[in-house]
């Protein structure tokens, strides 16, 4: 396949030597002459990453690489074109879209005066949003054409980490296309045949947001890593060895346990254990700024859901689970217990339904914790779920429920907040809302 790489740096001349290597002929366009100088001779233009070198003057060798800084010659001798330019912070901390739009707007320019239609990969790293504001409108209006009619666009992100780019490309731990039309990404997905990855066809929205979170998630691990490292450190502990444990630990550490979106922790041990951290850090005059803003962040859920019910002026409330998980009658710290309190403060009759919250089965800690929130619990728990059908509005808090009754409930005109995503049930329904979708 012929390929047209516009934006020659870390990504672009990875991404070329990967190609080349696969057989591909790629034409390398950028606009920094001493850059198109050495890719012409097949030297890797200003960057040092194994494997690529090689790879490049291979390429060079066999006639397979070109390079140029004539937008027109790469936008009509490709099949695809990939733009791998960069997308810098600006002074505020915005993200800087101008070398795409520049390089957007010039292969729109070069499509009018060809009837070559190239599949348009963008793999810049743009913030959600930016694919259907900016980017594609911008295709749009410097081409004359029209996307997913005339022109295909999709957005690519890359995976790449420096000092280890090449295996990642051969090896991509997932591939990801965010497209307008089902079929856009056909083209693309033809040059990863003989790859070993999981492929995920997206919106453009969801391609991007991507991509920004695998970023934010490693940017969390390691400061993790290191506010652990400096408690365990004032005590005298070595750091390493408490890390090599965590990490052991595939089945609830590292791992899918607690990624999915949802609603804030409780329970008697996540809330107490952090809190104790945290005074321990503090009498040692110890600094953990992320682990501060969990507790933080944390309450921000629980009042920002409350805010989002009051907001329906709703004057019967019912609730679906109330311990602090599913599959447990421990309400010690249940973040429902303190939005069911708060709704009940603010003059609104709550109805609970718990199979497994009793008042007879409440013990020790357990039932004191819950008779100190509320005062009357006789006519706050009910015994079925039918009896939560006289109220306006009910929060899915536990996923004891089917799409049936939920259905049944959106049919009799109950408004559903949902935090535990039932499954069946479409956001699109009326009356229905996930809690972060």
């Amino acid at each position: 396949m012929k390929i047209s790489i516009f934006g020659m740096g870390y990504v672009g001349s990875t991404t070329a030597a990967c190609f080349l290597d696969d057989g591909h002929e790629v034409i390398a366009v950028d606009i920094d002459v001493l850059k198109i100088n050495k890719l012409s001779k097949g030297e890797p233009p200003m960057i040092q990453e194994k494997g690529v070198e090689g790879s490049l003057y291979r390429g060079y060798r066999s006639g397979s690489l070109k390079a140029t800084i004539n937008s027109f010659e790469g936008v009509s001798k490709s099949d695809i074109i990939f733009i791998c330019v960069g997308t810098p912070s600006d002074f505020d901390g915005s993200i800087n879209l101008s070398y795409v739009k520049n390089v957007i707007k010039d292969i729109g320019i070069s499509l009018k005066k060809t009837i070559n239609r190239p599949l348009i990969v963008v793999r810049s790293t743009c913030l959600p949003g930016a694919m259907d504001n900016d980017i594609k409108p911008l295709l749009e209006e410097s081409s004359g054409l029209i996307i997913g009619k005339d022109l295909d666009l999709v957005f690519h992100p890359e995976f790449l980490r420096e000092g280890t780019a090449v295996d990642d490309f051969r090896n991509p731990p997932k591939i990801v296309v965010g497209e307008s039309r089902g079929s856009a990404s056909d083209r693309l997905f033809d040059i990863y045949k003989g790859y070993n990855a999981p492929c995920f066809k997206l919106s453009y929205g969801e391609a991007e947001m991507v991509k920004y979170c695998d970023n934010l998630f490693h940017a969390l691990k390691i400061t993790f890593a290191n506010e652990v490292a400096i408690v365990a450190n004032s005590l005298g502990v070595d750091s390493r060895i408490i890390a090599d444990v965590y990490c052991s630990d595939t089945k609830l550490n590292i791992s899918t346990a607690y990624l999915n979106p949802g609603f804030a922790y409780g329970g008697s041990c996540l809330p107490k254990d952090l809190r104790a951290i945290l005074r321990l850090a503090s009498l040692n005059y110890l600094q953990l700024p992320m682990l501060q803003g969990v507790i933080e962040s944390n309450s921000k859920q629980i009042y920002n859901l409350i805010h989002r019910i009051l907001s329906y002026g709703s004057s019967k409330v019912g609730m679906v689970g109330v311990a602090f998980k599913k599959g447990t009658n421990d309400v010690r710290e249940s973040p429902y217990v303190k939005v069911a309190k708060s709704l009940i403060g603010e003059g609104i009759e709550v109805l609970i339904y718990d199979p497994l919250v009793k008042k007879e089965c409440l013990i020790g800690s357990n039932k004191k914790q819950f008779y100190n929130n509320f005062k009357n619990i006789d006519g706050l728990l009910v015994s079925k779920l039918n009896d939560l059908s006289c109220a306006d509005l009910i929060v899915i808090n536990h996923d004891i429920v089917d799409k049936n009754i939920v259905l049944e409930w959106l049919s009799k005109g109950i408004n559903i907040i949902d935090l535990v995503g039932i499954k069946g049930i479409e956001r699109e329904n009326e009356g229905y809302e996930g809690i972060y979708w």
